[in-house]
């Protein structure tokens, strides 16, 4: 094999690992504002506060599981707010 193929090797070999790298991250996204959304619902001012904890969260270096954990367990507290502001004739 001459140098270009070993080159065209290289490059191509580092570009499959970092496209794979991006579509990896992507996708944790991806599944991050899918949980985001499922547990806020219709819930504007929950969702709100739960993509900002996330975002907090994220830049305190906290591990994906234990932000899903920390943001249910938000959720959960936020739950009996929500029922609170309905009105008693409903």
């Amino acid at each position: 094999m001459d140098s270009l193929s070993l080159f065209i090797i290289v490059v191509s070999v580092v570009l499959a690992v970092a496209f794979k790298w991006y579509l990896f991250r992507r996708i944790q996204r991806w599944i991050d504002q899918d949980l985001i959304r499922g547990l806020s619902g219709q819930d504007m001012q929950l969702h709100s506060q739960l993509m900002a904890t996330d975002l907090s969260l994220r830049e305190a270096g906290i591990k994906r599981a234990e932000r899903h954990r920390r943001l249910e367990q938000l959720a959960q507290d936020f739950e009996p707010e929500r029922q609170t502001t309905v009105s008693p004739d409903q």
